[in-house]
């Protein structure tokens, strides 16, 4: 239950990804990343699927090299029991970390035209820096899929 009074439902529902990717789950999003009960589980999954997009975007090259090295699916090779099923494991955790994240920074912007009351605002859903801070955390799972660092120097 959110601090509203309004139970969360949580919704076993299944995101499909491009068959490389994982895919995705609206519940371990729920409860992961304790979406309040006012979202409606359409509006979810709409964030859901336009963040999958834009981190598949991002992570274009990455799926391209991981399939040069063999990998059709990165769920699939995954395997705890492995090293470098491990790896995999991480990566597609990494994947999921960055879709999430996303998609929580629009599920945070989008919470201003659900609940306007002045009574129940409530920052910890609407400040703007909890949005940056979920679009950063998306970021840097990006460029740790990417091999890059957080930051990028370059000498002019």
């Amino acid at each position: 239950m959110s601090f509203s009074g309004k139970p969360t439902t949580v919704v076993d529902q299944t995101i499909e990804n491009n068959g490389f990717w994982p895919d995705l789950s609206l519940a371990e999003y729920q409860k992961a990343y304790r979406l309040p009960g006012e979202y409606l589980s359409e509006t979810l999954v709409t964030q859901l699927f336009v963040a999958m997009g834009e981190v598949n975007a991002d992570l274009a090259r990455v799926e391209a090299a991981l399939k040069a090295e063999g990998v059709s699916s990165l769920q699939a090779a995954a395997d705890p029991m492995t090293v470098q099923g491990w790896g995999y494991g991480y990566k597609a955790g990494l994947y999921k970390r960055a879709v999430y994240c996303r998609a929580k920074a629009t599920a945070l912007t989008d919470f201003a035209t659900i609940n306007r009351r002045e009574v129940a605002e409530n920052t910890g859903k609407e400040a703007p820096e909890r949005t940056e801070t979920f679009l950063a955390y998306s970021q840097q799972a990006i460029r740790t899929l990417q091999g890059r660092g957080r930051i990028t120097a370059v000498l002019l």
